[in-house]
């Protein structure tokens, strides 16, 4: 990323769309190859919307950023395929996913009704938190559970969907 792009720029916009770009990398929901887009996103709202503006309180300015950043964030979060990526994260192969076993004549719920019914105890737990969307390793770190035990929970969902 050339830093050169925020010349004639105030640097307290700057340090604070380097620092939410920080932010948003920290997250399982971004990796470093979005880290240009994120600037490019968060440098176009701020030229957009406070670049004419005379006398912009930093305060205001600094709020709207991390707010953008926020929204950036919920976005990401919401879109369907962020669901399917978490399953197969890190240490998993890509064809590891439950979503595997989907064929078109199961719809979505069909199938998470067979895997809710195969789930026992802490994997219906897993499952929950899968939907909403945490990853594997923030899974694991919280409920104390190594992420090898959820693999092999999805290997045997896979093998009894078969």
């Amino acid at each position: 990323m050339k830093l050169n792009i925020f010349n004639g720029l105030p640097e307290y916009v700057r340090m604070t769309i380097l620092s939410q770009i920080r932010r948003l990398l920290s997250t399982p929901l971004f990796s470093y190859e979005d880290k240009e887009d994120l600037t490019q996103e968060l440098l176009l709202f701020y030229l957009k919307r406070f670049y004419d503006v005379p006398d912009v309180d930093e305060a205001l300015v600094v709020h709207a950023l991390k707010q953008c950043a926020t929204n950036l964030l919920v976005m990401r979060y919401r879109r369907r395929d962020f669901l399917y990526s978490s399953l197969a994260d890190f240490e998993a192969n890509e064809d590891f996913s439950y979503l595997n076993a989907y064929t078109p004549d199961n719809d979505a719920k069909l199938l998470f009704m067979k895997i809710w019914e195969l789930a026992e105890g802490r994997e219906k737990v897993v499952v929950e938190r899968l939907l909403q969307g945490d990853s594997l390793d923030q899974i694991s770190r919280e409920m104390h559970m190594h992420k090898k035990t959820i693999y092999k929970f999805f290997e045997k969902i896979r093998k009894k969907l078969k």
